[in-house]
């Protein structure tokens, strides 16, 4: 063999470069012969459904039994590869027990046999195989290798043995099935209408300007021009949104008329960069700025920049898209990233469901399909949109998927479904005025979690009873200098306004490591652990003292103010913290503000502050627990990184051993304890958290009713039993089964 790293790194780039399935698999086959000097290479690929292996490439073997040779699992060599995930290197294959010969494939001739298992995020893929004539094992430099190239290659072929679509012969299905990320619940049918721009921004290229006066003038009035498109799909939109979510349109009016993005062009140009270049380079800055994050809501504010960066972009080029009448039915709208001004140009009866390619479920798009009621899947893989143009589509936000061309019987079942959503929804709304209390009477306090005025309205309108997470960077995300006391007082006072009298937890400042400012510059080995949070704020005191201020100053003429300090892990930091705030009251009253102290709280994020609680009671007055970040560092997973993604489960015995202890140690000292977190939407884990006590969560706007519904289905005394036997177990699976029934048969419920 030649250097085995060499040839790897040559056959790796080889094979990202072939788009064809057919040829990426013909290549694989191909250059493992040539490297390894083997007569024999075979590629077999786990069919969609997991059941069995199929021939899917080789060379040396008969080129007819591709596609048509099938192994269950176990059976044969390759068989039992696949069901030991081990690898098997023998010197005389038609020896072993376990060979079966398989006339179509013409493999009599060969001895030596060599084969892995394809394995990605621990889940079979395929298996690869070499074999020759000679009588004896492939040597240990040579195992080693074709170890190295299937741990490599699973990646890359886990999408397309998931797809099904190198099967020679087709499933008995016509339809196509994406997995995406649930964006809006809920489901939907219609015609799939895509929506792409002429040109994205990903498609300019450099370029220099002969007249850099001209062309800042044209940048001004393609600003002019979608500031004028915003205002009248706000116009068309606003009116059905529900109270303030048509704000949204202001978030893009402000970061279209933002210093950083209107100075940086500017700046581009003057240096002789045409403005298509220099908008897509400022777009590409702002929006990396929040990419950086590790917090997924304003991770998800980098999509509204690259949208308003699009919209400018089409009317730079003067190719504002010419909207081709839709017709006059149901529609599923497609995109790349599907924008609040998208959706103003269609009826709005008309759209019964959005599918993304990219984005999340803090997408302002699933922020308003949320609103809307309009079902949404985002992040859909390996959807190509203009390749089902005008197909049947139906959109699954529950589960977080799309069919494409479904069958009459598969479609008729689905809008069985719908009409039966759509009951269950509108009785729904008979719950928003009840409390969230269970059969035998335990109360549950219902909050919502929020970021922009945008978010506020939809909670009101799903009977929130406060602000159970407020995040207050944005403002200092989007500025290209820290907001001043001023800017930040007008923001905090509008949140607060909104739903006084009810209370509103803002938290203050959580920037720092994974967060950077275009304007603070920071980096750092492992941010995860780093300057962040509470630690940043504190070091950095100027900045806490204003934020501080701006929130009191706010809190004046509405009296619902809760300050909560993130990433607390020493008794110190919120000593000092509450320090700060006495502090900033006894100024702003000498100032002639009638301040008043407000309830001071901390979460629980980081396992010291779990185990510090009895110490850090004396500073605080409320706890809540940040059940993301507090699953992700007791397990020591990144929740964001698909290589681990799955071993997050805020159910795993560590995070309920977590749970009970915190709420234990608050009871004992009569703190208020909240959560907030993913756990908070997820029916089972709030009747977990109900049988531990807790009595206030703070969750999603959208999911208030369903969750209300089930605290009122089921009885505190039932769950308790079942407690005790999920104490016993080991594995987070087994827990979420003993409650999943449960859960299910209480939103199985009619309203009453």
């Amino acid at each position: 063999m030649h250097s085995p790293l060499a040839s790897l790194i040559t056959l790796v780039e080889t094979i990202a470069r072939t788009q064809d399935p057919e040829a990426m698999m013909d290549t694989i086959v191909e250059r493992l012969c040539d490297l390894m000097h083997a007569e024999v290479c075979s590629l077999y690929l786990c069919n969609p459904e997991q059941d069995t292996l199929i021939l899917a490439a080789t060379r040396g073997l008969s080129r007819e039994a591709v596609g048509k040779v099938s192994l269950n699992l176990n059976e044969g060599l390759v068989g039992h590869i696949a069901a030991s995930l081990s690898t098997l290197n023998i010197a005389d294959a038609p020896s072993d027990d376990r060979f079966v010969y398989i006339p179509e494939t013409h493999e009599q001739s060969y001895h030596r046999f060599m084969g892995v298992p394809l394995i990605h995020l621990r889940k079979l893929v395929g298996v690869l195989v070499v074999q020759g004539t000679l009588n004896q094992q492939f040597n240990d430099d040579e195992e080693a290798f074709l170890i190295t190239v299937a741990s490599q290659l699973a990646g890359t072929l886990h999408h397309l043995q998931r797809s099904g679509s190198w099967m020679s012969q087709p499933t008995l299905s016509s339809y196509e099935r994406y997995k995406g990320v649930k964006g809006s619940s809920g489901i939907g049918t219609g015609r799939l209408w895509v929506i792409d721009p002429h040109m994205t921004l990903d498609q300019v290229e450099a370029g220099i300007n002969s007249d850099a006066i001209a062309e800042t003038a044209d940048f001004h009035q393609a600003i002019e021009w979608v500031a004028e498109e915003l205002e009248a799909g706000s116009g068309r939109l606003g009116n059905h949104l529900p109270g303030d979510l048509h704000a949204l349109f202001g978030v893009y009016q402000m970061m279209l008329n933002s210093p950083e993005l209107k100075q940086g062009v500017e700046e581009k140009i003057k240096q002789g960069d045409s403005a298509p270049w220099a908008l897509c380079q400022v777009i590409r800055e702002m929006a990396h700025l929040f990419e950086q994050s590790n917090d997924p809501y304003l991770k998800a504010r980098s999509e509204d920049i690259t949208n308003i960066g699009q919209r400018i972009l089409n009317q730079l080029l003067q190719h504002d898209r010419q909207v081709t009448e839709a017709p006059d039915e149901a529609l599923i709208l497609c995109g790349e990233l599907i924008s609040i001004t998208d959706l103003a140009e269609f009826p709005l009866k008309r759209i019964h469901g959005i599918v993304c390619t990219a984005g999340s479920s803090l997408s302002h798009t699933a922020i308003v399909a949320n609103a809307l009621g309009i079902p949404a899947v985002m992040a859909v893989e390996d959807l190509k949109p203009a390749k089902f143009r005008g197909k049947r589509v139906i959109v699954d936000g529950n589960r977080g998927e799309c069919i494409v061309t479904p069958p009459d019987a598969l479609l008729n079942e689905y809008k069985r479904m719908i009409a039966e959503e759509q009951r269950f929804i509108a009785g729904l709304d008979k719950l928003k005025s009840l409390p969230a209390e269970t059969l035998d009477g335990f109360r549950v306090e219902l909050l919502t979690n929020t970021g922009l005025l945008a978010d506020a309205t939809p909670g009101l309108e799903r009977g929130a009873e406060g602000v159970g997470l407020y995040r207050s960077e944005i403002p200092f995300m989007i500025h290209d200098s820290f907001p001043t006391e001023e800017e930040q007082l007008r923001i905090y006072q509008k949140v607060l306004a909104a739903y006084a009298p009810k209370p509103v937890s803002m938290r203050s400042l959580d920037i720092g490591g994974d967060k950077q400012l275009p304007y603070f510059e920071m980096s750092e080995e492992n941010p995860y652990l780093g300057w962040r949070g509470i630690r940043f704020t504190l070091d950095n005191t100027q900045l806490l003292i204003t934020q501080i201020r701006a929130m009191l100053r706010a809190n004046i003429a509405n009296g619902n103010l809760k300050l909560l300090v993130p990433m607390v892990s020493r008794v110190d930091e919120m000593m000092t913290f509450r320090q700060h705030v006495e502090k900033a009251v006894d100024d702003l009253n000498k100032l002639g503000y009638p301040a008043q102290l407000p309830s001071i709280g901390m979460m629980v994020e980081v396992p010291s502050a779990m185990l510090l609680i009895p110490k850090l009671a004396p500073y605080i007055d409320f706890v809540s627990v940040g059940s993301n970040d507090l699953t992700q560092y007791l397990l020591a997973v990144d929740r964001n990184n698909p290589r681990v993604s799955a071993l997050f489960d805020h159910l795993h015995p560590a995070v309920m051993l977590a749970l009970e202890y915190i709420q234990k140690e608050c009871e004992n000292l009569n703190l208020p304890l909240s959560v907030c977190g993913e756990m908070a939407s997820d029916p089972v884990a709030v009747l977990v958290m109900i049988a531990l006590g807790y009595q206030s969560i703070s969750l999603s706007a959208f999911n208030i009713p369903r969750i209300k519904l089930l605290i009122r289905s089921v009885s505190r005394a039932e769950l308790l039993p079942i407690l005790e036997k999920a104490r016993g177990l080991s594995h987070e699976s087994d827990i979420r089964a003993l409650f999943s029934g449960i859960a299910e048969r209480a939103l199985a419920k009619t309203p009453d």
